[in-house]
């Protein structure tokens, strides 16, 4: 039996334009317009990428790790007012993250962890050229580094400093008091206090930093410092406390009466004062491992927050599309605040460009949506007119081979035992 001979042809592509240009012109319509969403779906995709990078504040463990290869991650917790988060439960906290990771971090990693801690007030400030109400962001640890801030002059302080006594001025403070912004080594007086200007800093120009911060003219000093001055301001006077009874007893030893003109005891003392005016942190920032996702996020909610009065943010994984579409689900319900926090202008920066993100997110998904659903349409188009010509050959092949093999049936049976008429 001879072997069958066919050959393949070779693709007309000629043939193939020739018959879109002759397909109804709605298709080609159709195509051009999933071009376009496709396109239009890709910018998206760009823009939503670069929203995310937007914020130098979110991204402190992706410097913080640098080329080590360890995996770190960025918590926010953010505070109401009277929260009992101090320094001395900060340092616990620190101690708990060396033991939880130990055994899995890399010899290499020398630094383990930073963090910083920040609360903010007002303070009256006064300079060379003018006085002005200031908002104050008492600062600790390394902020700097998690707040990069640009400085039009001077220096950062620092949280190892002894004295606590520098103070970076924004540049709207600094035109104010002084008329310029080439301020290092000048004195103010806060509230009274002398400080040395340390800087002046440029506040973030970004669209959600500009549009989240409303304080006005601002300085920036160290934590402890602010404490000192608020229990220096709360402290009463020695001439508040002149002639002022505090055993309850007025003249000629007998019991202090509205009669006899004598003082009720007077129960608060500058200790308490004091106590009473100490700030309290409302915004702690770490950067810690996290070898698994949700640990490092895990353990500050279990250390620190364990009573569920703040709020914990892991930042360095909010604008990844998965959590991204946790906040376009909970869309409605991020303008209801349930709890008393109140968040510093760089979380609200951050929740509107999450904001931003969830719009290109949505917009890239709607223009996603009828491309794929036109590319479906042909695919089973596709699909069924493949599945017709590859019928069609093969019923066609099955003639051929049939037809041959009777043919050569019937030959063969001539030469073997067929008669001539």
């Amino acid at each position: 039996m001879k072997k069958l001979n066919i050959k393949l042809k070779k693709p007309d592509f000629k043939g193939l334009w020739r018959h879109w240009m002759t397909v109804k012109k709605v298709w080609r319509v159709l195509t051009a317009v999933c071009l376009c969403l496709c396109l239009a779906a890709v910018c998206c995709a760009a823009a939503f990428k670069a929203a995310g990078g937007t914020l130098k504040s979110q991204q402190a463990a992706l410097r913080w790790a640098g080329d080590s290869g360890a995996r770190y991650a960025q918590v926010s917790l953010f505070l109401p007012d009277g929260s009992g988060l101090d320094k001395t439960k900060i340092q616990s906290f620190r101690l708990k993250v060396a033991d939880s990771v130990k055994d899995t971090t890399p010899d290499t990693v020398k630094n383990l962890m930073t963090d910083a801690w920040s609360t903010t007030g007002k303070v009256s400030i006064a300079g060379g050229h003018g006085k002005s109400d200031a908002a104050v962001l008492a600062v600790g640890g390394n902020y700097f580094y998690f707040h990069p801030l640009d400085l039009a002059s001077g220096s950062y302080f620092s949280d190892d400093d002894l004295m606590k006594d520098r103070v970076l001025l924004d540049e709207e403070l600094a035109w104010k008091l002084y008329g310029g912004s080439d301020l290092a080594g000048l004195t103010v007086l806060i509230n009274g206090t002398p400080f040395v200007v340390s800087g002046v800093v440029k506040h973030e120009d970004d669209f959600a930093d500009k549009a989240a911060y409303t304080d006005g003219a601002a300085l920036y000093m160290s934590f402890d410092a602010y404490n000192k001055l608020l229990a220096a301001s709360a402290a009463p006077s020695a001439s508040d406390t002149t002639g002022t009874d505090t055993t309850g007893t007025g003249t000629g030893g007998q019991a202090g009466t509205a009669a006899t003109g004598g003082t009720a005891a007077n129960t608060t003392t500058p200790t308490t004062a004091a106590a009473a005016a100490k700030a309290g942190i409302t915004c702690y920032e770490a950067v810690l491992p996290n070898p698994v996702s949700g640990f490092a996020s895990d353990l500050v909610t279990a250390e620190l927050n364990a009573d569920k009065a703040g709020a914990v943010v892991e930042n360095s994984a909010r604008y990844t599309a998965g959590n991204i579409w946790k906040v376009l689900k909970n869309y409605g319900q991020r303008t209801m605040h349930a709890d008393t926090v109140e968040y510093p202008y760089w979380e609200n920066a951050a929740r509107l460009v999450e904001n931003r993100c969830a719009l290109f997110l949505l917009l890239e998904l709607l223009f996603w949506l009828f491309p794929a659903v036109f590319a479906c349409v042909l695919l089973v188009r596709l699909y069924r007119y493949l599945r017709k010509k590859l019928r069609d050959r093969y019923l066609v092949l099955k003639d051929r081979y049939e037809n041959r093999t009777l043919f050569h049936g019937m030959k063969g049976s001539d030469d073997d035992g067929g008669t001539d008429a």
